[in-house]
């Protein structure tokens, strides 16, 4: 999901107003012309931009540090948990890794930033929470999406959207659950976003399937060790240690307000 690079105002970044914007390539990286508010002739090479193509800088510096990531993740996954249990007396474990075993969840280098550079984002990617039980009507369905998306909203990642209710349902959907009816589904799924922050939500009954290949449509996921009948959440960002926000601030500080070139290179 794509969001706008102007700066939020807490960061403090002054945006240069580009009066004249040229966008040139060389072979190795894109770069940009513009006259700043001070009158000065700016060129950027996006092979030094510190972000990454396609992520916003101003939504990246609205979540949380690397360090403060974790404690994000648990205090949203066992909010939503703690409500979702008072409701409809769940039960939850962490999702399987394939080996009877459970994950945890980790961080990633953010790699390349799409120019040829290197990127100073750490992407987090939680251990799932999987129920080992779900309610079986369509009304309860939608109200523990509800229940997600007032989480969601109340941490700054707005609504939960659900595919094929908030988007358009496709005919690879109609294929798949053998309905236009989204409530006559037997799963559906969601997702949260906002500063740089997401939310995913799965719901899974195999038994609301009338056809009864539910089953095997899960394909190896119920021998990799998923629960049949389950709701699964998870929590990911784009992130920063604490120790490079300033240094991030200041090199991304000549790129604020420029409309971000098409990646360039695919690391």
């Amino acid at each position: 999901m794509m969001f706008s690079n102007r700066f939020h105002s807490s960061t403090a970044i002054v945006i240069a107003v580009a009066a004249s914007l040229a966008l040139t390539s060389c072979d190795s990286s894109p770069k940009t012309k513009y006259v700043a508010a001070s009158g000065e002739q700016v060129t950027v090479d996006w092979v030094d931009y510190p972000g990454q193509a396609g992520v916003s800088a101003a939504e990246v510096l609205l979540a949380p540090s690397v360090e403060a990531t974790r404690t994000q993740s648990a205090a949203i996954l066992g909010e939503i948990e703690s409500r979702l249990t008072a409701e409809f007396g769940l039960v939850w474990e962490n999702g399987p890794r394939g080996d009877g075993q459970r994950i945890e969840g980790d961080f990633y280098p953010g790699g390349g930033n799409g120019y040829g550079g290197k990127s100073l984002y750490v992407t987090f990617n939680s251990v799932p929470r999987e129920s080992l039980t779900i309610p079986t009507s369509a009304a309860d369905w939608h109200r523990i999406m509800e229940v997600i998306g007032d989480v969601t909203r109340a941490y700054g990642m707005g609504a939960l959207k659900v595919d094929g209710l908030d988007t358009e349902l496709t005919a690879e959907d109609i294929q798949l659950y053998g309905t236009d009816n989204h409530d006559e589904f037997w799963q559906w799924s969601g997702t949260a976003y906002g500063q740089s922050q997401w939310v995913s939500a799965g719901l899974i009954d195999v038994e609301r399937d009338a056809s009864r290949k539910a089953l095997s449509d899960m394909g190896g996921s119920v021998d990799y060790g998923w629960n049949t009948r389950s709701i699964t959440i998870s929590y990911g960002a784009t992130v920063l240690p604490a120790a490079d926000r300033a240094s991030f601030i200041e090199r991304v500080t000549p790129f604020a307000g420029l409309s971000q070139p098409k990646p360039t290179d695919s690391d």
